[in-house]
C-alpha cells in the first residue's frame, strides 16, 4: 500500500509539471526536431517539437557523445550538428536525418576531433559555423594561466561533414564567454566576460581570423559581456550585459561594431535570441527567472507589452535560472533552457507584437540541466 501511495504521488507530480503533456499535444503533428545538451550525462537528447509547441521524446531519444557536451552548432545545410565537449577537449560531429531526427556520428571510424594540440588550448565552450558552411570555429576558454583562450578553426568537408585543422587564433581576453558569426557576411564576434567588451574579427579565405580596427568595443563601465545574437539579416548584434542588467545593440552591417544603444532587461541577462523576422529580441534573465521581450527598430530596442515573462507559472517549485534560449525554425515558439530547475520552458510567440505566452504543459522537466538548444526540420 505504501509503495502504491508513493507511485500515486509521483504520478501527480509529473502531471503538475506537465511532463506527460496532454492527449491533444501527444497526437499533434511533429513540426520540427529539438536537441538539448546539458550537465548530467554525455549525450544529446532529442525531442519531437509538436505543432502545439509541446515536446515529446523522439523514437531514438539519446545520442552519445564524450565528456562533457556544453553547446551545439547546426551547419547552414542543416545536415550536420557539431558539439564541443568541454572536459575531453574535443568536438563531436553528427549527421541529421530530416525524416526521423536521428543523429549519426560523422565518420563512424573517426574519434571525436581534438580542439587543438596538447598544452595549447582546452575547455571548448562554444562553436559556430560560418555562413558559407566552410569553417567550424571553436571557442576555447582555457583552464589555467598557462593556457591561453583561443579559437580553433576547422575546414568542413561539406559532403561528409568531416573536420580538418585550418588555423588557430589566440585571444587576449582571459575568459571569453560566447561567439557569434554573421549569417550574411564573413565576420565573427566574441564576448569577453568580465573584461566587459566584444572583439570583432574578419574571416579570411582560409578561415584565419584578423581582428578589426577599433576592436574590442566596450559595453560600458562595470559591464560583463555574456551572450550574443545576430539578427538573420546580418545587420545588428545584440549583447547581454549581465552585470548592468542591459542588452546592448550594435550595427554590424559593415563588420566593425557601431553602437546603437542599450536597454534595461531583467536581472542578470545571460543569453539573447532574435526571431526569424529580425523584429523581436529576447533575453534569458538568470537572476529574475524570466525572459525580456523587445521590439527592434533599426537595432534600437523597446520592451513589448507585458515584458518580462516568467519562465514558469507563479507558485511553481524550484528556481529556474534560465541560461539559454532560442526561437524555433517555424518562428512560432521560443524555448528556454532552465539550468536550475532542469527544465525547458516553451512560449508561443504572438507574431503581431512579439509578446510571449507559456504553453499549457510548460515547463518540460529534463533528466539533465540543459545548457543549449537547437531546433531544425
Amino acid at each position: 500500500m505504501k509503495a502504491l501511495f508513493t507511485i500515486t504521488l509521483l504520478f501527480i507530480a509529473v502531471l503538475l509539471c506537465g511532463c506527460l503533456g496532454s492527449s491533444s499535444s501527444s497526437t499533434a503533428p511533429t513540426l520540427a526536431f529539438l536537441y538539448v545538451v546539458g550537465q548530467g550525462d554525455n549525450a544529446i537528447h532529442a525531442f519531437n517539437e509538436k505543432s502545439t509547441g509541446d515536446l515529446s521524446p523522439s523514437a531514438v531519444a539519446f545520442f552519445s557523445t564524450v565528456p562533457r557536451p556544453v553547446s551545439m552548432a547546426l551547419h547552414p545545410s542543416k545536415n550536420f550538428l557539431y558539439v564541443p565537449n568541454e572536459t575531453s577537449n574535443t568536438v563531436s560531429g553528427f549527421t541529421v536525418d530530416h525524416t526521423a531526427g536521428v543523429l549519426a556520428p560523422i565518420g563512424t571510424a573517426q574519434p571525436p576531433t581534438p580542439v587543438c594540440g596538447p598544452g595549447v588550448c582546452s575547455n571548448p565552450i562554444g562553436v559556430a559555423v560560418n555562413s558559407t558552411g566552410q569553417f567550424l570555429f571553436v571557442l576555447n576558454q582555457g583552464s589555467s594561466p598557462s593556457i591561453s583562450a583561443s579559437i580553433s578553426v576547422f575546414n568542413i568537408d561539406q559532403t561528409r561533414g568531416l573536420l580538418s585543422p585550418a588555423s588557430f587564433t589566440t585571444l587576449a581576453a582571459a575568459s571569453p564567454q560566447f561567439l557569434a558569426i554573421s549569417p550574411t557576411q564573413g565576420f565573427l564576434y566574441v564576448s569577453n566576460g568580465a573584461a566587459g567588451n566584444i572583439s570583432a574579427f574578419s574571416i579570411g579565405a582560409n578561415g584565419a581570423l584578423t581582428e578589426l580596427s577599433g576592436s574590442p568595443v566596450s559595453l560600458g563601465a562595470g559591464a560583463t559581456a555574456a551572450g550574443l545574437a545576430i539578427d538573420p539579416k546580418g545587420q545588428f548584434l545584440y549583447a547581454a550585459d549581465s552585470a548592468n542588467n542591459k542588452i546592448a545593440s550594435f550595427n554590424v552591417a559593415g563588420g566593425p561594431l557601431a553602437a546603437v544603444g542599450s536597454v534595461s532587461a531583467g536581472t542578470q541577462p545571460v543569453a539573447v535570441a532574435v526571431d526569424g523576422t529580425s523584429s523581436f529580441v529576447y533575453s534569458a534573465n538568470q537572476g529574475s527567472n524570466d525572459v525580456s521581450a523587445f521590439k527592434s527598430a533599426s537595432g534600437a530596442l523597446t520592451q513589448v507589452a507585458g515584458s518580462p515573462f516568467l519562465v514558469q507559472p507563479t507558485g511553481s517549485i524550484g528556481t529556474p535560472q534560465p541560461t539559454f534560449l532560442t526561437v524555433d525554425v517555424s518562428n512560432t515558439f521560443l524555448y528556454v533552457a532552465n539550468q536550475g530547475s532542469s527544465s525547458i520552458s516553451a512560449f508561443g510567440i504572438k507574431a503581431s507584437d512579439g509578446t510571449l505566452g507559456l504553453i499549457t504543459n510548460s515547463p518540460f522537466i529534463q533528466s539533465i540541466k540543459p545548457l543549449w538548444i537547437v531546433t531544425t526540420k
